[in-house]
């Protein structure tokens, strides 16, 4: 029964839950601080989580939250719209919801594994 178990254990290891990245993005932004975060799973190419900060002509800050590929994933100065000078400062990270300070959530294969490790000492195994 024991190598039965075990058995199984091993075979679920191989079968990892592929599960996109979620990142949280932000409704509502005061001065820097984001009032209703709310997470989003990204799709297959988002890889990233990113918080950015425009910075129109050094008088105004727009803040901003979500996914994005890894390419975007880099500062951007000298941009204009109409004839208001802008730059861009963005930071990146690849974990779930490392982007904001939403409560981190285990991965499904981590919380099945937990539940077999607690089922295997009340067993006694």
């Amino acid at each position: 029964m024991n190598k039965y178990l075990w058995s199984c254990a091993a075979i679920l290891t191989l079968f990892v839950t592929v599960e996109s990245l979620t990142c949280n993005t932000c409704d509502l932004s005061v001065l820097g601080s984001c009032f209703f975060d709310s997470p989003v799973s990204c799709n297959k190419n988002q890889t990233r989580c990113y918080i950015a900060v425009a910075n129109i002509q050094g008088l105004l800050n727009v803040h901003a939250r979500g996914c994005t590929v890894e390419s975007d994933c880099k500062n951007q100065t000298g941009l204009s719209i109409l004839t208001y000078k802008y730059n861009i400062t963005r930071s990146c990270c690849s974990t779930n919801l490392c982007n904001g300070a939403a409560s981190i959530q285990l991965p499904l294969t981590a919380a099945l594994g937990a539940a077999l490790v607690a089922l295997w000492s009340q067993w006694g195994l």
